[in-house]
């Protein structure tokens, strides 16, 4: 192997390709060679300087789900997909402007308060969640923080749905219990005891730090937002479903109860893969339109931003965005259940 064999080996490792082009150039022992002979040798080569590609992390297990996922989906046509309803939602900080620019300055300039990009400690932000199918675009919401008589009026409700809710629980209990322990009753030990638990089915609001939980989740989005929008999809496009993950908010127990009394179905997908959720390709999008003339200053500026973004945002675009999960199947399929891919529709 020569010298530029050894180079460009050495720059095309992983952990090699974040080295410097001095260390590049002494990280093999007993080859003397500049670091501007290496910047040669890397850029006619093919090489250049650039920010590493961001994809999520991917456990085996991960990979395995998101394989399989795409196995069983494989065969979806275009109409298939058109019947998918999409909700999720991104995080919105305020006082920041979505991805680079440039300005037009002298050298002297450089400190002047108009060419100078303000970064500020400790913005607020909100969340923002929206939904769209491939014919329509659904409701959106912007999530503020929950009020102290919306938290004791949660109390007071929870209470009378688990009052509700318990003799059911515990019949399904002992009827699940005694079939457990037929033809074991002489053997010692302590017979199970009935406990109303969140384990057997109580609904239960954990206290934390705040955001959103499963309760606030339903009240907010389920119920008066995205099953009656999947009620209208339903009757235009019979056999629509929603997509969800399996975040704990959308993926706790009590959930499926809602889906069921909407009529509503649900298409479970894999976590930890936006490429194959068709809404994440909006959120770089939006995160434009609404900066575009600058960073909102509050957050009531942001909202109106966003709701109106939302509106305007081209049906044209989300049916783009959906056309492109047949091809990141077989993108996914033939990667194993990587995502070491360049997303789009593959033309």
């Amino acid at each position: 192997m020569n010298i530029s064999e050894i180079v460009l080996d050495q720059g095309g490792r992983r952990r090699q390709r974040r080295k410097t082009k001095s260390l590049l150039s002494a990280s093999k022992a007993g080859i003397e060679i500049s670091a501007s002979a290496v910047y040669r040798m890397l850029v006619s080569s093919g090489f250049r300087k650039t920010k590493p590609t961001r994809k999520p992390g991917l456990t085996k297990s991960m990979k395995a789900d998101r394989l399989a996922w795409c196995i069983a989906h494989r065969d979806w046509t275009l109409e298939d997909w058109k019947s998918v309803i999409w909700p999720d939602e991104t995080a919105v900080i305020l006082l920041h402007r979505r991805g680079g620019y440039r300005i037009w300055r002298r050298s002297d300039e450089r400190f002047l308060r108009s060419c100078i990009r303000e970064r500020w400690k400790g913005a607020m932000e909100f969340m923002f969640w929206g939904s769209f199918s491939y014919d329509k675009k659904g409701p959106c919401h912007c999530w503020v923080p929950e009020t102290k008589k919306e938290k004791a009026d949660s109390v007071l409700i929870l209470e009378e749905l688990n009052r509700e809710l318990e003799p059911k629980k515990k019949e399904e209990w002992e009827l699940t219990t005694g079939m457990r322990r037929v033809g074991l009753r002489n053997l010692p030990g302590k017979k199970p005891e009935w406990k109303w638990n969140e384990k057997n089915g109580k609904l239960v609001r954990k206290e934390g730090k705040g955001g959103i939980d499963w309760w606030r989740y339903q009240q907010k989005i389920l119920i008066p937002k995205l099953l009656p929008f999947a009620q209208v999809c339903e009757e235009e496009r019979p056999g629509t479903v929603v997509q969800e993950d399996k975040a704990p908010a959308h993926n706790h127990h009590a959930q499926q109860r809602v889906f069921d009394l909407a009529g509503v179905q649900r298409l479970l997908w894999c976590g930890n893969s936006p490429d194959l959720n068709a809404i994440e390709a909006a959120w770089p999008y939006l995160k434009r339109e609404t900066t575009k003339k600058g960073a909102p200053q509050s957050k009531s500026e942001a909202i109106r931003r966003w709701e109106a973004a939302w509106l305007a945002m081209p049906q044209a675009k989300i049916q783009a965005w959906i056309e492109r999960i047949p091809y990141h199947i077989e993108k996914i399929i033939e990667l194993e259940g990587g995502n070491e891919y360049k997303e789009g529709r593959g033309n």
